[in-house]
């Protein structure tokens, strides 16, 4: 479950060092993907969505993941998921360079093992405070 875990770590810390793109690795090609409201469906609109959050370059951000709570379903198949549920903290740049706490999203990432390796198949974010 720890590999689940890198893809998530590894997609936020690619959007939080400005290479958002590079995050698309983590997506099955069948994935679901949602962000401000809209779901993006397939890893074509998943990359759009990262790289126009690329093209941001004036919004820098940290994620930070808290309270992470994984579930196996292993029905002894070949069909084992994972799901992971985080919280996680979003700080963006102020334009005084400090980092102020934006937003607390729950979080909710599922996984499907496909050809030996785990991929990201769907994506759900919630706001649990819009502003704090």
């Amino acid at each position: 479950m720890g590999r689940c875990r890198a893809l998530v770590v590894g997609y936020h810390r690619d959007i939080d060092s400005g290479r958002a793109a590079a995050g698309i690795g983590a997506f099955a090609d069948d994935a679901e993907f949602e962000a401000h409201g809209r779901v993006f469906r397939g890893r074509d609109e998943i990359l759009g969505f990262l790289k126009a959050r690329e093209a941001n370059s004036g919004r820098q951000t940290v994620h930070v993941l808290a309270n992470e709570v994984v579930t196996v379903q292993d029905d002894g198949s070949d069909d084992q998921r994972v799901e992971l549920q985080t919280m996680v903290l979003l700080h963006v740049r102020q334009s005084d360079g400090a980092y102020l706490l934006d937003r607390v999203l729950n979080t909710v990432h599922r996984f499907r093992r496909s050809s030996g390796q785990w991929l990201i198949t769907h994506r759900i974010s919630r706001p649990l405070h819009p502003t704090v």
